[in-house]
């Protein structure tokens, strides 16, 4: 929602500017979250990528099949579903044929998640049809499918097949040192799965976290530490040489530990009090969230559809992104009660 209200604000400011000032604000502060966001967003996908196999890790033939089933039919529908909504957008908009980022080259780029940010020097493919939230699924995919070979490996260093916490925590550290060192090489050259890589960590320490709050580990201290340390680190490296990057990876860091706070709190807090703030905050966002994620992929060339064609008042926009809203719940609901059985593969025999 912030980054559907960034756009919204960044595209469409004439239709903010009344108001009083503290409101103006206020605006500028959520629209300025943008990128803490989507950081957000991949530390709360590692949270519940985690809880989606705490029965079994993907790390067996069967139990990889079955993984890579589920995250291809979460993932794929929509997602192609969203470009060829930006291909139609782009026709309304009459850009399809002057704009690089409709080329079929970058389309086959899309297609085979290797998109990233225009802001990356040297990349490869740019997202789809200008459609921008479209860069950060190439870096969820990718995560997807590194984490059970980077649990694989862990435990082959580790010499054990559970995911206990101190294997955990070396883990986590691990996954810290993966990107440290893609962040280096991404000052040398680009190369997408390099500059996917970079932000593991922020990824890894939301699993981390969901991996303690389902086992609920005595050594809260070590695990706690750990997070506390490694954003500490961050921050000295990210103050000797700045970088976008190592700042990103800081303010995930920081995430992380919050998200670790909140469980502490959730275990000590009376469950009578616990239990009405999630009955809350389902209240507030659960409908939302059932198709935030087709949201996330169609509103920003939705929205350039309406600013192209007319000139709209702001309870005119409120209106049509509500019924948009509404729409992408549905169209979300729709696609992920389908089986798409054609996607359960034998990725591994």
């Amino acid at each position: 929602m912030i980054v559907v209200f960034h756009h919204i604000y960044t595209r469409f400011q004439n239709l903010f500017t009344n108001g009083p000032t503290w409101l103006q604000y206020y605006f500028q502060f959520i629209s300025g979250l943008n990128e803490q966001a989507v950081l957000f967003f991949f530390l709360l996908s590692g949270f519940s990528i985690c809880l989606s196999v705490k029965n079994e890790l993907p790390i067996s033939k069967s139990a990889f099949n079955y993984y890579a089933y589920r995250r291809l039919k979460r993932i794929l529908p929509l997602y192609y579903f969203a470009i060829a909504f930006t291909f139609f957008c782009g026709l309304l908009n009459s850009t399809l044929f002057i704009n690089d980022d409709f080329s079929t080259k970058n389309l086959l780029g899309n297609i085979f998640f290797l998109q990233s940010s225009k802001a990356y020097k040297g990349n490869w493919f740019a997202p789809y049809g200008d459609n921008g939230p479209l860069w950060s699924l190439s870096f969820e995919m990718f995560y997807y499918f590194l984490l059970p070979l980077f649990l694989l490996l862990i435990f082959k260093f580790c010499k054990t097949k559970t995911l206990s916490s101190a294997t955990n925590r070396i883990a986590l550290i691990v996954s810290f040192a993966i990107s440290i060192v893609c962040v280096l090489l991404n000052k040398v050259f680009f190369f997408p799965y390099i500059a996917f890589a970079a932000l593991f960590y922020v990824w890894y320490a939301g699993y981390f976290v969901a991996t303690v709050y389902l086992k609920e580990y005595i050594a809260i201290d070590k695990n706690f530490l750990s997070l506390v340390l490694i954003a500490v680190m961050l921050f000295t490296m990210n103050y000797i040489t700045p970088s976008a990057t190592l700042n990103r990876l800081f303010f995930g860091s920081c995430l992380a530990s919050v998200f670790f706070i909140l469980y502490l709190l959730r275990k000590r807090l009376p469950y009578s009090f616990v239990a009405g703030v999630e009955r809350i905050f389902n209240f507030l966002f659960y409908a939302a969230g059932t198709g935030s994620y087709t949201l996330y992929l169609l509103h920003y060339p939705f929205l350039m559809v309406i600013k192209k064609y007319q000139q709209v008042a702001l309870w005119q926009l409120i209106a049509a992104m509500t019924i948009f809203i509404i729409f992408c719940i549905w169209l979300e609901r729709y696609v992920v009660a389908k089986k798409w059985l054609f996607l359960k593969l034998q990725f591994i025999k």
